[in-house]
């Protein structure tokens, strides 16, 4: 994020395989790519957001919830 009034919650999980939330205000969608097939990049107008999402893992989530 380009500042950080822009966070307004980070929770980390102490779990093995644990969750993470992040919330906050990323503002207008610039662009949403793959970085080497592995990491999901999304760019907002305040700031980027990368997750560990394959290509492959992404297509079946879409997929799987399509067809409920």
């Amino acid at each position: 994020m380009t500042s950080k009034s822009h966070i307004d919650t980070i929770s980390v999980s102490n779990e093995p395989n644990g969750e993470v939330m992040f919330e906050g205000e990323f503002g207008g969608l610039v662009k949403i790519e793959f970085i080497e097939g592995i990491i999901l990049q999304i760019t907002g107008e305040n700031g980027v957001f990368r997750i560990d999402l394959t290509e492959k893992e992404l297509s079946h989530g879409l997929s799987k919830k399509k067809q409920s």
